[in-house]
């Protein structure tokens, strides 16, 4: 039995595409376009399972149910969450798939802004292993409240004898499945990388890459980033990832990924649709 792996869609935010990446490449004025428009982008919350022969792991939790409680003014003045409902948020869509908070071995956090770790209180009473890395824990500390994007509701429960178990650098979590440091996002950003016997090697770069855009070249950054220059090394980091495994990259807020391929010094890159729950039923990378 191989791995497998099933995205989950947890609603849709709407934004700014260029919060996304900025300039953006298809809406950057320049000598040849002189007038344009902004875009309004319907950026997915994304969380994917992963079905590993010694356990299931939970890759980020998505939304809270309660953002309109806990998300600062500002923040929803910035992005529409109002596609962001209880029907959309990880309980009811684990609850879709037959599943709770105890099937799982693992949750793993990407990173813990608010909009990718505000379901992970669904597991304070559950045995899964918490993952954070030692950079975004250490990072976090300092917020009392709500703070650039972080909320400590959201892991306020990870104390005492709860404690996250805390990541270092790239370490292989199973057979065939390794947790990647990119950092740039936030300190302590993490991807996956995983083999699949059918698909091939899948990269979930996490925020690392928004888009299917970010990946370039050139790359193209957002506004909400925490280091730039520790963001571009993330990102060669990726491209190196992608060209030695042909990997299939899925950008954490896109729902079109990158599947790259090389021969000897040619690289090619063809965008292609990712697959999700419950809008695929049933679909499952192999």
């Amino acid at each position: 039995m191989g791995i497998k792996l099933t995205g989950i869609h947890l609603g849709y935010m709407g934004l700014d595409k260029e919060l996304m990446a900025f300039p953006n490449p298809e809406l950057i004025l320049n000598a040849g376009k002189q007038q344009g428009a902004k875009e309004w982008y319907r950026c997915p919350s994304l969380g994917f399972i992963i079905d590993h022969p010694d356990g299931k792991i939970l890759w980020n939790t998505g939304l809270s149910t309660d953002w309109d409680q806990e998300w600062l003014d500002g923040w929803k003045w910035l992005i529409d969450l109002t596609g962001i409902t209880p029907e959309t948020c990880i309980e009811n869509r684990l609850k879709q798939l037959n599943l709770g908070p105890d099937d799982f071995k693992y949750v793993v956090q990407g990173h813990l802004h608010t909009d990718h770790a505000g379901g992970l209180r669904f597991f304070e009473k559950a045995g899964a292993e918490i993952l954070v890395h030692e950079e975004e824990w250490k990072h976090v500390q300092q917020v009392e409240h709500a703070d650039n994007f972080f909320v400590r509701k959201d892991w306020s429960f990870l104390t005492g004898d709860r404690q996250p178990t805390l990541l270092y650098k790239d370490q292989e979590l199973m057979k065939d499945v390794h947790l990647v440091h990119l950092p740039g996002h936030t300190p302590g950003t993490t991807g996956v990388l995983l083999k699949l016997d059918r698909t091939g090697w899948v990269l979930l770069t996490d925020d690392a890459m928004y888009v299917h855009e970010t990946y370039g070249p050139p790359a193209t950054g957002t506004p909400i980033t925490w280091n730039v220059s520790t963001w571009g090394e993330s990102i060669e980091k990726i491209r190196k990832i992608a060209t030695e495994h042909d990997a299939f990259l899925f950008p954490n807020h896109d729902e079109t990924g990158i599947k790259v391929s090389h021969d000897h010094d040619q690289v090619t890159t063809e965008f292609k649709k990712i697959e999700f729950q419950p809008f695929s039923p049933g679909y499952v990378y192999e």
